[in-house]
């Protein structure tokens, strides 16, 4: 299959062999204490035999909680808050860069949708506004504690820049704390972190700066970054793309586009039924919005099922990259079939259990494996 899809791309110095990347996936295949296990690693390894071109691993924690998810019957998220996981991942990264693809590590703070059993407490956010699902409402942070957690994003990127990764990336999308100051729902402040669109973005900036001193000006930080939260008073896209440029400004080398919250509307993350072409790349007009603004690399994620759908997008300056989640989860070998000659779009049918399940059980598709068979 020749196309624009397969040819080299980059991000920052990065080269990257091709413009597919597996969008960061919850693969629940931690241990208790948010150490790689062997089938995670193996599961990277397939997917860059696989030729995707870079893989970003799910979210890693950059704070430790005091409780363990398994109280709760959960399953823990990677960590990367210590030192301590440093020389953890250097065969798995070694065994992705033989194979011929780049690996990014994601690292994030769940903000006000952090778990009180295990935070031991209320989770942190720029305001005290309340999840109406759940009832929880998170302690607005105090200066000392912004600072605090600025500083471990910047501690945790240091970490993935030691550990061999190819770059980091933020998760600031899908409600966790950077989408939280970002959003004019969730941050309701009236000091230097709320209010206007710059004062929003200003945690942000602080993350990428600081983060800047340790990991230089060579290494490629990528951020996730929601361009709508999709409830009345939110984060608009016009807001989200001026954001974008001030982060792009501070320092920043690639932005992938979602949208949506987990706490409010995690419909709008992952949308299920994904029949036809017209209903994939659901974020495209996020992503050309942005493209238009900024002159650093764009990932566009979204339902992206078939080549000539993700080709189009490229054409029409909409994206740079092309970013999957589910469809890696049934056919880790996809892009390699598509380059093999077979165009058939992906055989992921949008069913969403892997979504809605990732919090128990390791990753899979339920497709071939029926819940129960655990």
């Amino acid at each position: 299959m020749s196309s624009l899809l397969f040819q080299p791309t980059h991000i920052a110095g990065v080269q990257l062999k091709n413009r597919f990347v597996r969008s960061a996936t919850a693969e629940a295949m931690a241990t208790d204490d948010g150490r790689p296990t062997q089938a995670l690693k193996d599961l990277y390894a397939r997917l860059a035999e696989g030729e995707v071109g870079l893989i970003i691993t799910s979210g890693a924690m950059i704070e430790a909680w005091p409780i363990s998810p398994a109280t709760l019957g959960l399953r823990s998220p990677l960590a990367m808050h210590d030192d301590a996981y440093i020389p953890l991942w250097q065969d798995a990264i070694e065994a992705v860069h033989q194979a011929g693809a780049n690996i990014a590590m994601q690292i994030g703070y769940l903000g006000r949708q952090d778990i009180p059993a295990l935070r031991g407490g209320p989770p942190l956010a720029p305001s005290a506004v309340a999840i109406a699902s759940t009832g929880v409402e998170p302690r607005e942070m105090t200066q000392t504690e912004i600072d605090e957690v600025v500083e471990k994003f910047a501690q945790a990127s240091r970490r993935v820049k030691a550990a061999g990764f190819d770059a980091v990336q933020y998760h600031g999308a899908h409600g966790n704390i950077i989408t939280n100051f970002m959003s004019p729902f969730t941050n309701r402040r009236q000091d230097a972190y709320g209010g206007s669109l710059a004062n929003r973005a200003r945690f942000s900036v602080e993350i990428i700066k600081r983060a800047r001193e340790l990991v230089g000006a060579a290494y490629p930080i990528i951020i996730k970054l929601s361009f709508s939260d999709f409830v009345e008073g939110g984060l608009t896209v016009e807001d989200a793309v001026r954001m974008a440029a001030i982060l792009a400004e501070a320092g920043l080398d690639c932005i992938e586009v979602s949208g949506g919250t987990l706490s409010e509307t995690p419909e709008r993350i992952s949308r299920k039924n994904i029949k036809k072409e017209d209903q994939e790349a659901y974020f495209q007009p996020f992503a050309k919005a942005l493209k238009d603004q900024v002159g650093i690399p764009v990932m566009l994620v979204g339902g992206l099922r078939t080549p000539r759908v993700m080709e189009k997008a490229i054409q029409d300056g909409a994206a740079d990259m092309v970013s999957l989640s589910r469809p890696f989860i049934r056919e880790p070998q996809l892009i390699k079939r598509w380059q093999s000659g077979d165009p058939q779009k992906a055989t992921c049918v949008s069913c969403n259990q892997c979504f809605e399940n990732w919090v128990h059980t390791p990753i899979r598709c339920f497709m071939d494996e029926p819940l129960g068979k655990d």
